[in-house]
């Protein structure tokens, strides 16, 4: 960048000197405009963008008895690994025994009695309406049973889902009531993770190519899938990409663990996407330009321009040039096309 002012600048020197004897080119160089320029700088190489997120699990769930009552054991503690199925509590049982074994023997009896009432109906010694309660009395003893049943059942806790106990909130001995949460289970066969994109990436969502990450603990490169985009903007003007975790990193990365992603955006598009001072684009009919510089004689030409995300901010992401053009840095809207400019610095020098 700098050999290309240093040229544009000896050049114009060089014109100025040889203007010395003749009064014309000293008329036409005291009329040219002094601009600063810059380069209008390629993003093709910076096909690749990165994020810090946090390892996500994909759901957790609450674990506790179906039925109130004293818990007589737990069997596994925060930190364990607990598969689905797997029985992870007791409640204190002997009156759920006691009501079932109740249950049962008035279930056993009246079946008995049925029998016989069953033959005394087929010979017309009981009345229909009798025989017909009898039965109905029966079904309710038999859901009463069954009821009673499922109440001992459910004194025994079984994990709803397999993964990594992170919180027991009650101890053995404790009076609990049914749905009171005994454990927290997070679910690590589904983990993920999210990070939250600008609206000039948001945009380009559609040539996301490639998505992975890596961890403080591995520089192993490790594959995401995209999972979907959350279209709504947060109060920063962010959208959230979901992304899935391989199901084989379960139990090497757990919720809370740093990532750093890295999104691989494709590169081939009809226009090379640029970064310019956003001073530097200016607005005719309606349409968006930027003045390009030619070094060979120093005059000016507008280029259209379409901007990328959002129109703030000291630099812009356009569409419409090619990279490394010379462009007028500021002062944009006093220049006309065809016409000649004195450059006398590099706008970037102003800023540091």
């Amino acid at each position: 960048m700098k050999r290309i002012i240093n040229l544009i600048s000896a050049t114009v020197l060089l014109v100025s000197c040889c203007g010395c004897g003749g009064g014309s080119s000293d008329r036409t160089d005291a009329g040219r405009q002094s601009v600063y320029v810059t380069t209008a700088r390629s993003n093709n190489s910076e096909s690749t963008r990165s994020y810090t997120s946090s390892v996500e699990e994909n759901k957790s769930v609450n674990a506790g008895f179906k039925t109130g009552g004293q818990i007589r054991r737990l069997t596994v503690n925060e930190g364990d690994y607990v598969k689905k199925g797997q029985v992870i509590g007791y409640l204190d049982d002997d009156d759920y025994r006691l009501s079932v074994r109740q249950l049962e023997a008035q279930y056993n009896q009246l079946s008995s009695e049925l029998k016989r009432l069953d033959e005394m109906y087929r010979r017309n010694n009981v009345a229909p309406n009798d025989y017909e309660k009898a039965h109905a009395g029966f079904e309710q003893l038999r859901t009463q049973l069954e009821m009673a049943r499922n109440k001992l059942a459910y004194t025994r806790l079984e994990a709803p889902a397999s993964g990594c106990i992170v919180e027991r909130f009650m101890e053995e001995g404790e009076m609990t009531g049914a749905g009171t949460p005994v454990y927290k289970i997070i679910d690590n066969s589904g983990l993920e993770t999210s990070v939250a994109l600008p609206s000039s990436a948001y945009s380009q969502r559609d040539r996301i190519r490639g998505c992975s990450a890596r961890s403080a603990l591995s520089d192993t490169e490790i594959p995401l899938d995209i999972i979907g985009f959350v279209p709504d903007a947060d109060n920063n003007s962010l959208f959230r990409l979901r992304l899935r975790i391989p199901s084989a990193m379960s139990g090497i990365l757990m919720p809370g663990m740093n990532l750093s992603v890295t999104l691989r955006f494709d590169g081939d598009d009809n226009r090379a996407d640029c970064v310019v001072p956003s001073r530097s684009i200016f607005e005719r009919n309606g349409k968006e330009y930027v003045w390009l510089v030619n070094p060979a004689d120093s005059t000016i030409s507008a280029r259209e321009i379409s901007r990328i995300g959002p129109h703030s901010g000291p630099y812009s992401e356009v569409n419409g040039l090619q990279g490394n053009e010379l462009i007028v840095a500021a002062g944009v809207h006093h220049l006309s096309d065809g016409e000649k400019v004195t450059v006398i610095g590099d706008i970037n020098t102003l800023n540091d």
